[in-house]
């Protein structure tokens, strides 16, 4: 298995990301962050690719001023 296909937590999504448990939940509910349910419907967890590519997403160049 490559390591971008291995799936974290909540809590480590938040660690990875740097940002608070409730915001991970939040972005999961708006679907702003796509999960894995691998045992069921409550059992939720984050593909370490997908968190990738959200800090990518999210992360603008810097801009030179003029």
């Amino acid at each position: 298995m490559h390591e971008l296909d291995r799936l974290v937590t909540a809590e480590e999504a938040a660690r990875f990301l740097g940002l608070k448990l409730a915001t991970i939940r939040r972005l999961t509910a708006h679907g702003e962050l796509p999960v894995v349910r691998p045992t069921g419907r409550r059992a939720v967890r984050f593909r370490l690719g997908d968190l990738v590519e959200l800090t990518r997403m999210r992360t603008e160049p810097l801009r030179h001023p003029s």
